[in-house]
């Protein structure tokens, strides 16, 4: 399970990312097991203030447009031309070649735009070879233009639910990513359930990240693998663990992570909407020119980064489904995470090949691991069902 929130380059705390792993670790299994090409051939821009949007297609046939709100120059599409001949798997990365840098919540609108034509062109793919064996949705959440895959892999001799998602909102403003990891909510509750990814043991892949608590204690690159007991799979965890092991990779299991909160994500939006505030009171004090633009450049720092750790989710599914958005008991999470040395010289982090091709062996040997425990984790998993009533007697 892998998504992309388009335009999620960063939340609160100093934490940042490319949100696009999720969705390039599962691109890159399903490339390997069809043997497709992504590509990219075309990329395209309607220019200009109204209606403006990119247009990309890859040599499999897969297609996508997406918009920006504040539009297209002539010299942004120059820019995205650039993707063309890149392999349609690291979206979010694609769009930093292109442009230099990414920004959510309205800030870089272009870049988002071009990240979302890119993951949903990719996804557009499979289907487009493979009709019969894929099958690819619309997101179904107000706002969003974003696109699910789902299919059945087999790994190894198990029967695999793999399921794709790029979370991406209209006009590249993202992002908004309400059924982000395996939550099954809208466009994507239908093909949950015929998966049964709703209620099978399951692995829930994310970005690779600086953030704390493991950016400030590494020296190399790390897998951070998060399952609370009780709230989600440790059995999963377990076997992402035991896999990244066997490999040599640098992985670490942190079970104090991940628990849900039901005020978390309430408390944080209040708090930062007083920021805001703070912001605006300040603003209406200044006088001087000098004083005006350092709060300006204050005021949209902090809308294009801490404000990306209330946009992605809403309240009410983040009481249930937590940061990452995981069914409870259903899953453990896997993300990639830098120190805090390599991001000063990077300024962000940016997903590469050989990323990609790590988060696929870990989770192809993790398969082997969960499938010989699988008594076990769904025993975690009815438990955890039942502790958020999501079992019915």
């Amino acid at each position: 399970m892998g998504h992309a929130g388009c335009g999620h380059a960063n939340s609160h705390l100093g934490f940042i990312q490319d949100d696009s792993g999720g969705l390039s670790a599962v691109l890159g299994l399903l490339r390997d097991a069809t043997g497709l090409s992504l590509e990219i051939v075309e990329c395209s821009a309607h220019t200009g203030i109204d209606g403006a949007y990119f247009y990309v297609k890859t040599i499999s046939g897969g297609e996508a447009k997406a918009s920006a709100r504040r539009g297209i120059t002539a010299a942004e599409a120059r820019l995205a031309s650039y993707c063309v001949g890149k392999q349609a798997v690291c979206s979010q990365a694609i769009a930093v070649d292109c442009f230099g840098r990414i920004l959510g919540q309205g800030a870089m609108e272009v870049p988002v735009a071009l990240q979302t034509a890119i993951a949903n062109a990719a996804m557009d793919s499979f289907v487009k070879a493979y009709p019969d064996r894929f099958v690819l949705k619309d997101e179904e959440l107000e706002g969003n233009c974003g696109k699910v895959l789902g299919t059945v892999l087999d790994i190894n001799g198990v029967p695999v639910s793999a399921m794709a998602l790029s979370n991406a909102t209209e006009g590249g403003i993202g992002p908004n990513e309400d059924i982000e990891g395996n939550v099954n909510l809208f466009g994507k509750k239908d093909l949950s359930e015929k998966l049964h990814l709703d209620r099978i043991p399951s692995f829930v892949i994310e970005g690779k990240v600086c953030a704390e608590p493991l950016s400030s204690v590494i020296q190399e690159p790390t897998f951070l693998i998060r399952a609370f007991p009780g709230d989600d799979n440790t059995v999963a965890a377990r076997a992402l663990l035991k896999a990244a092991q066997d490999l040599n990779l640098p992985a670490e299991y942190r079970p104090e992570l991940l628990a849900r909160s039901k005020t978390a994500m309430e408390d944080l939006t209040r708090r930062q909407g007083k920021k805001v505030i703070e912001f605006g009171e300040r603003l209406s004090k200044a006088s001087t020119a000098r004083d005006k633009v350092r709060i300006a450049a204050e005021l949209n720092e902090f809308c294009s980064q801490e404000l990306g750790g209330i946009t992605f989710m809403s309240n009410d599914v983040h009481k249930i489904m937590g940061g990452v958005g995981c069914i409870p008991g259903t899953s453990a999470v896997m993300s990639l995470f830098i120190s805090k040395e390599q991001l000063r010289k990077q300024v962000l982090p940016t997903l590469e090949p050989e990323d990609v091709n790590n988060y696929d062996r870990i989770i192809c040997g993790a398969v082997g691991y969960l499938n010989e425990n699988l008594e076990k984790a769904n025993e975690e998993l009815t438990a955890a069902q039942e502790k958020y009533g999501m079992i019915k007697h």
